[in-house]
Formats: structure tokens, sequence, C-alpha cells
């Protein structure tokens, strides 16, 4: 366990580096969830274009109830593997964010990767690459801002898919 715990250390401080200070505002900006509120209104739009009402209502519920799971699986993996974020344990990386404790794993990975997966069924097959490119983006500000390791962001997005994937054949079977 300590070499892919060596592996990750190891990989943060090369992706944190990755690119250069002057771009920090950038990754700042899209780390925050209210940069993407004009791709969710898009995305609820798409959604309803290509539902029936009562289709619409169902997978809206079901993003709901998506978001929670994403969200409080991060949470309650955060305080049971209790495992430092690499803010806290890495002195050799730029730190553009509040610390908090625990990072493992992400909460960010985990909503925007499930969504794409999620809406992946939902939408027509062009928002696909839109919204795996936004999660990717997402996903790697994490790293640039310091608050997460690679591993946090992998975890993260598996259980988005794995959550999404529960969730549309719990749709199927209403269907």
């Amino acid at each position: 366990m300590e070499w892919l715990v060596s592996i990750d250390e190891q990989l943060m401080v090369v992706l944190n580096h990755l690119f250069p200070s002057s771009t920090d505002v950038f990754w700042l900006t899209v780390t925050k969830f209210w940069v993407w509120i004009p791709l969710y209104i898009a995305i609820l739009h798409r959604l309803w274009l290509a539902s029936s009402p009562a289709q619409f209502l169902i997978r809206l519920a079901l993003i709901v109830v998506a978001i929670l799971l994403w969200d409080q699986g991060a949470n309650v993996a955060k305080h049971y593997f209790q495992r430092p974020r690499p803010c806290q344990t890495l002195d050799s990386i730029r730190i553009l964010a509040h610390c908090s404790p625990y990072g493992f794993f992400s909460a960010h990975a985990a909503n925007t990767f499930g969504l794409a997966f999620l809406l992946r069924r939902w939408l027509h097959a062009s928002w696909f690459p839109v919204l795996i490119f936004a999660a990717i983006i997402q996903s790697f500000s994490r790293l640039h801002i310091g608050v997460h390791y690679p591993t946090d962001l992998l975890i993260g997005a598996l259980w988005g898919i794995l959550v999404s994937l529960v969730l549309l054949k719990t749709e199927k079977k209403w269907n």
C-alpha cells in the first residue's frame, strides 16, 4: 500500500505543477459550482425537450437522488478513511484553497463524472463529450489548487459512474 501512496504523492506534485501559476485564476474559477450554472440550465432545458413531462420528473428526481448519493458517499468516505488532503501533508505543492482535513474521495469528481454518465442515456450523444470535458476540467482543478490526490479523483469518478449506472437500471425498471 505504501508504494501506491508514494506514487499518488509523486503524481500529485507533478500534476499540481503542470500549469504555471499564471493559470491559477482559471483553475480557481472552474472549481466553483456557480461557473457551471449556465451548463446545468442548458442540460435541464435539453432534458425537458428530450423527455415527456412524466419522464422529466422521474429523471429530475433521479438526479436529485444521485447528487445526494454522490455527495454523501464522499462525505461518509472522508470521515471513514480520514485520509488527509495533500494540502495537509505535502509541502512541495501549490495550495490555493481552504484546506479541510480529509479528501478521500472527491465529491467534485463523483458529481461531475456521475452526471455525465447519468445524462449519457437521456441526452443526445453530442452532450457526452461536453460533459466529460467539464468533468475532467473540474476534477483537474482540484489537483491544481492542492486539495485532492489523483486517487481521490479516480475513486470519486468511479463512485459517480457506479451510482449513475444503478440509477439508470432503476429508471429502466420503472419504465
